[in-house]
């Protein structure tokens, strides 16, 4: 009776204490901040791109998230512009065609990325990257304050527009596609909230994004972001229910445990998989091994060999060892032409001898076992 009334004071203590975790941990996650990735323009973090898009969605009607398939954008010509901000990966050659697609079809990619490289046939050269702000200048010779952190500077080819360059080389280019055209450049951190009211940032941009005709649509491509992606389990469902079914899981072990529940695989008696052959092959083993019958064993181990050739190769157990030596390397084997001809030229000399030692044991022994492999293989 005493024993009944513990166990149920020990449950009822541990569902308490279950009760309390469960509550403190839906607490703690309930008021940890989101972690927002970099340049998403859902994303109010410094990093994040938010403060550029609000400010396109209160002064456009035409701006909006391209959250699909690059294989969904229009191949006709409709004078959108597509901004790609800082990819978090290269599309495959695959959706890279389909971005040339789109602008050779007379649409306009914006590409903000800080190593353009490999990217739509670019390349870029390694710099040493800045920390404070430089002059840039336009193709017009116009100066611009802004903070460039990249360490590349982009390659022109010769049928390049070159918009924005430094000291060091080209920031930003425009290159012809078909009807459209790529505009890139080398510093997203522009866009970013911490850094878009910086210096001449704003109008670096927006410069850079002036048409001779108004776009019809501005798309900011967040399938680079991997917004086109699964969403996995911990996006799919609130923190607190994950919290639950982790704690109900435990629960349901503990409680399992406390039934006396086992785990892991059954084990059989081991008189009921070990035969009697077994056992007499492991004490014929150990007999020899004590009583130092290496010789014998050596004897036991070529005979058998020969039986396994004259069964599996048709090599006659009568024939000896040295006339055995052309005919097992006629056979597709492993082993070398020289090694067999050393082995069957020394075996019987081993085998006639009054008695071996133990490391000449354990070396004949791993030849006649890789020979005996490879019959059994064949």
């Amino acid at each position: 009776m005493q024993t009944s009334q513990s166990n149920k004071k020990s449950w009822l203590w541990l569902g308490g204490a279950l009760l309390i975790f469960i509550v403190l941990s839906y607490l703690l996650s309930s008021n940890q901040p989101k972690d927002y990735p970099g340049y998403v323009s859902e994303s109010p973090a410094p990093t994040g791109t938010k403060a550029f898009y609000t400010y396109m969605d209160n002064n456009s009607d035409s701006i909006e998230r391209w959250e699909n398939d690059p294989d969904f954008l229009p191949d006709k010509k409709e004078n959108h512009l597509l901004l790609m901000i800082e990819p978090f990966f290269v599309p495959d050659s695959k959706q890279m065609n389909e971005y040339i697609s789109y602008m050779e079809a007379g649409n306009t990619i914006l590409l903000f990325k800080n190593n353009p490289d490999g990217m739509f046939h670019l390349k870029a050269d390694p710099v040493l990257p800045g920390e404070e702000a430089i002059t840039v200048s336009n193709n017009l010779n116009e100066e611009f304050k802004a903070f460039v952190p990249s360490d590349t500077r982009i390659l022109e080819d010769d049928d390049d527009d070159v918009l924005l360059e430094d000291d060091m080389g080209v920031i930003a280019l425009k290159r012809s596609f078909g009807d459209g055209e790529l505009i890139v450049v080398n510093s997203p951190d522009w866009l970013a909230n911490e850094y878009i009211t910086d210096h001449n940032h704003i109008d670096l941009v927006f410069s850079l994004m002036e048409s001779d005709n108004a776009y019809s649509q501005i798309l900011v491509d967040e399938f680079i972001h991997g917004s086109g992606e699964a969403p996995t389990v911990v996006n799919l469902y609130p923190k607190w229910l994950l919290v639950l079914t982790l704690q109900l899981m435990l629960l349901t072990i503990l409680w399992l445990w406390h039934q006396g529940k086992r785990f892991g695989p059954l084990r059989q008696p081991r008189e009921a998989a070990v035969r009697f052959s077994n056992e007499r092959t492991s004490a014929l083993a150990a007999w020899y091994q004590r009583g130092r019958l290496y010789q014998d064993s050596l004897v036991i181990q070529a005979d058998y060999l020969k039986l396994l050739m004259q069964e599996k190769w048709g090599i006659s157990y009568q024939r000896r060892w040295q006339e055995c030596g052309d005919l097992i390397i006629g056979k597709d084997i492993q082993i070398p032409k020289e090694d067999v001809q050393s082995f069957t030229k020394e075996l019987p000399n081993l085998l006639n001898k009054q008695s071996v030692n133990k490391q000449e044991y354990l070396a004949w022994s791993k030849k006649i076992d890789r020979l005996k492999r490879e019959v059994e293989e064949e």
